[in-house]
């Protein structure tokens, strides 16, 4: 896919690129992050975290965005924020550079834990003085949620694209991103004299982290009244096509899932049994 700044009547200009510095200030050599991404915290001023987040949430998620970033500050400003503040149109200007490209979310890691542990039926009370036998129904529904490092909401909508693969993630496995699940069930439980008991679940969640990474489409500057259009984040070597910054992720919980005896999907967990002894004042003598 190629992305360009035509729209600011930007030409390239190979020639003036070595000219800029820019290419012996890439940093120290790194591990390629998520889609082979450069991650670029603490190589150039400003928040990273915050340049990603910001360039990312400008319309759809699998639009084209632009954006503008100033070398000297390290500010970064939307498209509604640069053309007609700081220039008339898409091309950069001074220590305002300019880019255009899109954002994917692929998974960084995965891991699984043990969620708290709930009730999932009512309390029922046995206040004779021998056991007795009650039916208990219990049910549950897979929970979700999504929540940023940089804090803040995050659309349902997008959290939901994010995390069944629709925007460049390979999840691969069964969760509850997918759709909700649940389960609900009947049977009866042995009650002992002046005790009251419940049914408890502790679900197995399942968290997926992403790390949003921007493929560059198109980046350029100014120097000297020219103007240079390149590729790459800065007009740095092929490893910065696509970037990212490891402290901005996105993190979805969910209910990891099972196959039933009769194929249908459930929530995975432990259910377990609680009981509380009775007030003897409350039970027969």
């Amino acid at each position: 896919m190629r992305i360009t700044l035509k729209k600011a009547g930007v030409a390239a200009s190979a020639g003036v690129m070595a000219l800029t510095g820019l290419l012996s200030t890439a940093g120290p050599a790194q591990a390629a992050g998520p889609m082979g991404a450069h991650n670029i915290r603490g190589i150039d001023p400003g928040n990273p975290d915050w340049l990603i987040h910001l360039f990312c949430d400008q319309g759809r998620a699998d639009d084209i965005h632009f954006g503008a970033y100033n070398v000297k500050t390290g500010e970064f400003r939307k498209e509604k924020d640069y053309i007609g503040k700081i220039s008339r149109n898409r091309a950069p200007r001074g220590d305002w550079e300019v880019f255009a490209g899109r954002c994917y979310y692929p998974q960084a890691s995965t891991w699984t834990y043990t969620g708290k542990e709930e009730r999932i039926s009512q309390w029922i009370a046995n206040r004779g003085r021998t056991d007795d036998k009650e039916t208990f129904v219990r049910g549950y529904s897979s929970k979700t949620s999504a929540t940023k490092s940089i804090g803040g909401s995050l659309d349902f909508g997008l959290a939901k694209s994010i995390f069944t693969g629709k925007l460049g993630g390979n999840f691969s496995y069964q969760w509850g991103w997918e759709e909700t699940r649940s389960f609900e069930r009947r049977s009866e439980k042995s009650i002992p004299p002046c005790t009251q008991i419940a049914v408890t679940w502790k679900p197995y969640k399942r968290v997926v982290r992403v790390n949003p990474v921007i493929e560059i489409g198109s980046y350029a500057w100014e120097r000297n009244g020219r103007i240079t259009q390149v590729g790459t984040w800065r007009g740095r070597d092929a490893s910065y096509k696509r970037i990212y910054s490891y402290g901005y992720y996105i993190d979805g919980v969910s209910d990891q899932l099972i196959k039933t005896w009769n194929g249908t999907k459930e929530p995975d967990g432990v259910e377990s049994k609680i009981e509380q002894r009775l007030n003897p004042s409350q039970c027969s003598r």
